[in-house]
Parts: structure tokens; C-alpha cells; sequence
């Protein structure tokens, strides 16, 4: 149960003050009926509340899947480049504004160069529990590089590799995928890599102790969070139920 000008500001109906300034004005009804106390108990999943006519649904958190476009930071703000969440607040009416205006950040970062999978949520909690690197969370990507893997290269990249911390990666899952066609012009294999760590630019890192250079990098999933590949870049969509549930 949450009181009903906790409510309002939480879905971002407006500040404290101006909440209850609506209420006082009959502008604010509960099941069809106008209240005028703030202070109202309300129950978040069956009481039905509107300002003025419209519905607002309660959300405890939020959860998003974007497809992550090269050019942005995984940021909250930035004072050079434009940030994820600038990115999804321009696409009016693609999905409730407010819950856009929440204080939302991204789970883990992306280069800014890098593309695909990123979730962005104001789930302190699930963020930790991902981030956690006691968690050893798979984190699997797309990657061009530069020229082929030898037999020995790709053993180092499955068995640990030094990247200057204080001890090697931890042991990679190493895929090649043949065939397909390359998103960089530089770009000579093509691979997927799987990791459960998450160290500054790891995946690159990796590659430059093997002897090559990543050209193009995208992330495909994250635990059980896997892209929709129906996004374009730069969409995103709140996640299923589904997927919340199998990332919870």
C-alpha cells in the first residue's frame, strides 16, 4: 500500500507540492471516485488512479531492452557526447514519458563505439546482482577482428589471457562464425565470445593480447537477456514478463 501522493510522484504526475495541489482541485480520482487527501492508501496493482481523465498505472521499477547505436555512451550524463538515455527521452511517444523522466542508468557499460544489448532500468538491486563480480554473469558478443585466430590464439582467449590485471581472464566460450557477412571493412573473422567478466574495454583487451584488433563489436546477451534482433538500433522496448522473471 502507498500513500497516494507517493504514488502520483513516483509515476512522475509532478512534484509534492504540485500532486497534492491537484488532489485538493477533485483532478485526481481512485476506482472513478475524485479524492482529496494525499495521504490516501492506495493498492499499486488494483486501484485504478487518474489525473484528469488519464490512467496512470504504477511501476515499482522499470525495465528496458535498447539496442545500444555506436555514437552514444552508456551514461547518465555527459558533457560531450550524447548519452543512452538522451537517446530514448527523444522518442516521444514511443513509450509513458514518465517513466522515461525516472532516475534510470544503464546496467554495465558499452564503448562508444560498441553496439547492441544494453538494459536500462532504476533496479538498484538488479543492476548489483548482474554487475557483481563475484556473480561471474555471461556476457556474449559479436566480434570482427582484424585477421584470423590460430589454434593457439584461440586456446589463450578459452584459457585466460593477460590483459594487466593482477591475473589472467577468466576462461572464455569461443565461437567462430563463418559465413557471415562483415559489418567493417577491416574486418577479416568474424567470432562469438563469451565471457563472465566485465573489465574497462575486456573484450578488445582479450584481442590485443592474442595479436589482433577488434574492428567491430556488438553485445548479444546478458545472463538470460538476449537481444531482440527485431530492434533496430536505437529502439528499445520495455522487457516481457518472461524475461524479467528469468533475469529476477
Amino acid at each position: 500500500m502507498l500513500r497516494l501522493d507517493k504514488y502520483l510522484c513516483d509515476m512522475k504526475a509532478g512534484t509534492r507540492s504540485q500532486v497534492k495541489a491537484l488532489i485538493r482541485k477533485g483532478q485526481v480520482t481512485v476506482n472513478g471516485l475524485p479524492v482529496k487527501s494525499p495521504e490516501m492508501k492506495i493498492e499499486e496493482n488494483s486501484d485504478q488512479v487518474c489525473v484528469n481523465g488519464k490512467s496512470i498505472s504504477y511501476a515499482r521499477h522499470v525495465y528496458f531492452m535498447l539496442n545500444k547505436p555506436a555514437g552514444c555512451v552508456s551514461a547518465t550524463q555527459d558533457n560531450h557526447d550524447k548519452t543512452v538515455l538522451q537517446l530514448m527521452r527523444e522518442q516521444k511517444g514511443a513509450f509513458d514519458d514518465a517513466l522515461l523522466q525516472r532516475e534510470l542508468f544503464p546496467v554495465g557499460r558499452l564503448d562508444k563505439d560498441t553496439e547492441g544489448l544494453l538494459l536500462i532500468t532504476d533496479d538498484g538491486e538488479l543492476a548489483h546482482r548482474l554487475l557483481s563480480p563475484a556473480a561471474h554473469v555471461e556476457k556474449t558478443y559479436y566480434v570482427e577482428i582484424d585477421g584470423p585466430l590460430t589454434d593457439a590464439q584461440q586456446s589463450s582467449l578459452r584459457e585466460g589471457v593477460d590483459i594487466g590485471e593482477k591475473s589472467l581472464t577468466r576462461p572464455a566460450i569461443l565461437k567462430e562464425m563463418p559465413g557471415l557477412s562483415f559489418h567493417h571493412a577491416d574486418a577479416a573473422s568474424a567470432w562469438q565470445l563469451t565471457i563472465t567478466e566485465g573489465k574497462f574495454h575486456q573484450v578488445k583487451r582479450m584481442m590485443q593480447a592474442v595479436g589482433r584488433n577488434v574492428v567491430y563489436l556488438k553485445r548479444l546477451r546478458m545472463g538470460t537477456l538476449l537481444l531482440d534482433e527485431t530492434l533496430a538500433p536505437g529502439a528499445f522496448r520495455p522487457l516481457t514478463a518472461k524475461e524479467l522473471s528469468d533475469l529476477q
